[in-house]
């Protein structure tokens, strides 16, 4: 029986790597008999479709790291050869494809629209898109969407409550790259990010909080940005002092390319797809500040901010800070103390909380 593992780990041990949506697509597959050469397989998150497919050669699309790390880990376990992956980042120029595209219709509809814009233009006339997705998260949108791309969208019966929808007769067009990008307005400047990163249609809110209630130290000349997302807490603190060092980390490849946009004007920063601390160095910054997600698609983990929390503590240096803000119902000043000998709330509001832990 093959096994399959989740990364980042979670302490949720009722979170699998595969649902009943990976087992409709592999099942309509089957029954439909399609040509799968050079088949293409979007959104796949821990490389369930990957590994089960693999006789295929399929190419897979990748917006995370911890996506790509997952299909890797699992290809490995389950005795494939890494030499039989391809696996592509969603920024990248996708190769010539077969007939027929697969994937899991992600949470984000922007993330939605973004697949189908990469795949127009590469799909042949005669392709068909197998999207799947768990019956309660249908949304009339989906439709819609789908609808802008493909003059046929039709929708099947459901299977353990899942359900298929097959795109087929593409609309053919030219789209311009403004149409994989949004914007957002704050603090008199616009920022861009790619459709898909978080908070699409404005500044996420307990971001917008933090942002203004940080005070920095004047013995902070180095920081970390955990989960930068278009990169606005960076822009900021870059903007305030000169940094010996200023690294920012996301998940998400669409989130690091939109980060580099939006510090494009910016000096000395890095930013590098990662979804773990692993690669730092003990000690090595002075201020880690951090807005950590803790829905991860449909599924609520708080378990992985956690476990990113209790790494920081490695990597800060003596008297260094981890600044967090984060929903009051989550509770993590009581997690931080399990790691920190001092913590503090600098601010909250009815909604936020905006922490502070020091070594």
């Amino acid at each position: 029986m093959k096994k399959y593992v989740r990364l980042p780990n979670t302490n949720d041990h009722s979170l699998k790597a595969w649902s009943a949506v990976d087992e409709h697509i592999q099942k309509h597959l089957e029954a439909a008999e399609y040509n799968l050469t050079n088949l293409s397989i979007f959104h796949d998150r821990f490389g369930y479709l990957t590994c089960n497919l693999i006789a295929h050669k399929p190419i897979t699309i990748a917006y995370l790291e911890s996506q790509k790390q997952s299909i890797l880990r699992n290809a490995s376990t389950n005795w494939i050869s890494l030499n039989d992956l391809n696996i592509i980042s969603i920024l990248e120029d996708i190769p010539s494809i077969g007939s027929v595209s697969i994937m899991k219709v992600p949470k984000s509809l922007d993330l939605f629209r973004l697949y189908l814009i990469k795949l127009i233009d590469i799909l042949p006339l005669d392709g068909v898109v197998v999207a799947g997705f768990m019956t309660r998260h249908f949304t009339k949108a989906m439709l819609e969407i789908a609808a802008e791309y493909f003059d046929l969208v039709e929708q099947s019966m459901a299977w353990k409550k899942s359900r298929i929808l097959t795109l087929s007769n593409p609309k053919k067009s030219n789209n311009s790259p403004s149409e994989i990008l949004n914007s957002i307005d704050y603090n008199e400047y616009n920022y861009r990010q790619y459709l898909g990163v978080f908070s699409a249609n404005h500044i996420d809110y307990a971001t917008q909080f933090l942002l203004e209630h940080i005070d920095l130290r004047d013995s902070e000349n180095s920081f970390l940005d955990i989960g930068c997302g278009n990169g606005i807490i960076g822009k900021l603190l870059i903007g305030q002092r000169k940094w010996n060092e200023a690294v920012m980390i996301d998940d998400s490849y669409l989130a690091i390319a939109s980060t580099e946009m939006n510090l494009s004007e910016s000096e000395g920063f890095k930013v590098i797809a990662q979804y773990n601390l692993d690669s730092f160095e003990e000690e090595q910054f002075d201020l880690v500040i951090t807005n950590p997600p803790f829905h991860f698609e449909y599924e609520v983990d708080p378990s992985i901010a956690i476990q990113l929390m209790s790494d920081t503590h490695r990597i800060l240096s003596n008297r260094g800070r981890l600044i967090i803000v984060a929903n009051r119902h989550l509770n993590y000043k009581s997690q931080l103390s399990k790691y920190f000998i001092e913590v503090n709330i600098i601010k909250e509001n009815n909604k936020f909380v905006i922490l502070e832990a020091m070594k």
